[in-house]
């Protein structure tokens, strides 16, 4: 066994491994409805905003949908902490699983995103509240708001894959796609 091979077999026989992958018949699917319930959040209140950027729903001031972001960053907390159960339960089958790394891109391209526009976009239209939304709007938020779209997207479906596709799902246990 490789080193990296050791690591993933003592994490999968770890005390809160064990528990989240087997030996409690609610922490894994629990886990998973926090995780959910965090995504949809995450995900759901970004395409609000991106929508809103690209014109859905034009008597909605931009500059109120930065009060959404605390709710955000709660959602991106629990989702991370979820998400850190989830990979313990499971590491080597998200560590060999090339669709685990698609995800975490989409998550952190989405992130970026979301940060760039409360950053340039949102924080832009609170300093001109007087102006036109579109007049505030830089040239380039269009951009980042469908990027945002198809990067929350793509974790999502990348998220869904990861349940049914892996190399190995322990060490030792070779899967396929």
């Amino acid at each position: 066994m490789t080193p990296t091979e050791q690591f993933f077999d003592w994490l999968e026989h770890a005390a809160l491994s064990m528990w989240v992958h087997g030996e409690s018949m609610f922490a894994f699917p629990l886990i998973l409805v926090f995780h959910t319930i965090g995504m949809g959040f995450l995900a759901g209140i970004g395409a609000v905003i991106a929508l809103r950027i690209l014109g859905v729903a034009p008597q909605v001031p931009l500059a109120i949908l930065e009060k959404f972001y605390p709710v955000l960053w709660f959602a991106f907390a629990m989702n991370a902490a979820s998400g850190v159960l989830l990979f313990i339960g499971y590491p080597y089958k998200a560590f060999t699983n090339p669709v685990f790394y698609v995800k975490m891109f989409c998550v952190a391209l989405g992130i970026y995103l979301i940060v760039r526009i409360r950053n340039e976009v949102l924080r832009a239209a609170i300093m001109v509240s007087g102006q036109s939304a579109a007049a505030a709007m830089p040239r380039h938020a269009r951009t980042l708001a469908i990027l945002s779209l198809v990067s929350w997207a793509g974790a999502i479906l990348a998220g869904r894959l990861l349940a049914y596709t892996y190399n190995w799902l322990h060490v030792g246990f070779k899967g396929g796609f």
